[in-house]
């Protein structure tokens, strides 16, 4: 046992390697809204993109940001919601900055709504090697309450929102939430904007399986869908198709690196993304992560050629 433990709460406030990832709104000091269309508002300054849509009786909401910020983002949300209840919260995977609202809105009997692998890993006491920390469950009645394994729908008005798993990517329990008559896709981690996309192998995320997951998100996508990621505003296919040809450059230059008995130190000093460092910014812990997450597969064979 390590001699000390962590929430994986203080440890993204804290670690630099968190904060060289994704997190970009805990710099900011408010939150800010932005209207996607008539229906759809995206709070950012959480922590991570929260999207709020509003039907002709209640709201549904995609992930909660972080537990620091849950009094404002939850003040916000009943602003815009205008008096209507709260139907739905969906937890887009484990991580704290999805899972912030859990605890207020379980105590007003809303459903959460999550892959059960996201359950899991909100139930469970492990010890994240690339951030040097211990996490510990979340109380149960914080945890998702409504789970699934493949696909769901839901309604809201004449709103359809379909969600469902395509493959680990991020972890092995993101989902997507498609509000299908405005055409908004929420990805959460499953999609880097401004930054490497996360491949967390401690929790199931690794390199196949993120590019499965954006081709699944790619065939979901048409011309006009507006994508929203963890971070970031919007983005459309194609930039989906631009993370789905930097994803396949970076397992060949993996697998390269495993055929030839490269290190990791080795693997870095090749500069291996450099053609895409300039769009999706500094590699080093999306290399990181890649070359441990590929690792952890190789006796399945998931690289060819490697025992």
């Amino acid at each position: 046992m390590k001699s000390f433990r962590r929430t994986l709460l203080q440890a993204f406030a804290l670690s630099p390697l968190a904060l060289n990832l994704s997190l970009p709104a805990l710099a900011q000091n408010s939150l800010t809204t932005t209207a996607i269309d008539d229906k759809l508002t995206l709070i950012s300054g959480a922590g991570v993109n929260v999207v709020v849509a509003v039907g002709p009786e209640s709201v549904v909401v995609v992930d909660g940001g972080l537990a620091e910020n849950a009094d404002a983002l939850l003040a916000q949300i009943d602003a815009i919601a205008a008096g209507k209840p709260i139907a739905a919260l969906f937890n887009t995977n484990w991580r704290p900055d999805k899972c912030g609202l859990n605890q207020a809105l379980a105590a007003r009997g809303v459903p959460i709504i999550a892959h059960e692998n996201t359950r899991l890993w909100q139930n469970a006491e492990f010890y994240s090697e690339w951030l040097d920390l211990e996490h510990t469950p979340m109380p149960k009645e914080m945890q998702a309450n409504q789970t699934f394994y493949d696909k769901g729908t839901l309604t809201l008005g004449d709103e359809t929102i379909e969600y469902g798993w395509i493959s680990q990517a991020a972890t092995d329990g993101d989902i997507y939430v498609h509000f299908k008559k405005s055409d908004v896709l929420v990805v959460g981690d499953m999609v880097g904007n401004g930054a490497y996309p996360l491949l967390d192998y401690v929790t199931g995320g690794w390199i196949g399986g993120a590019q499965k997951a954006v081709r699944g998100l790619i065939e979901l996508s048409s011309d006009s869908t507006k994508i929203v990621a963890s971070q970031g505003g919007p983005v459309n296919k194609a930039h989906l198709e631009k993370q789905a040809a930097m994803l396949d450059h970076a397992y060949e230059k993996v697998a390269e690196a495993f055929k030839t008995g490269r290190s990791l130190k080795e693997f870095k000093a090749a500069d291996p993304m450099q053609p895409f460092n300039a769009e999706w910014g500094d590699p080093d812990l999306f290399l990181a992560l890649l070359y441990k997450g590929t690792w952890y597969h190789i006796p399945g064979r998931a690289v060819q050629g490697i025992i």
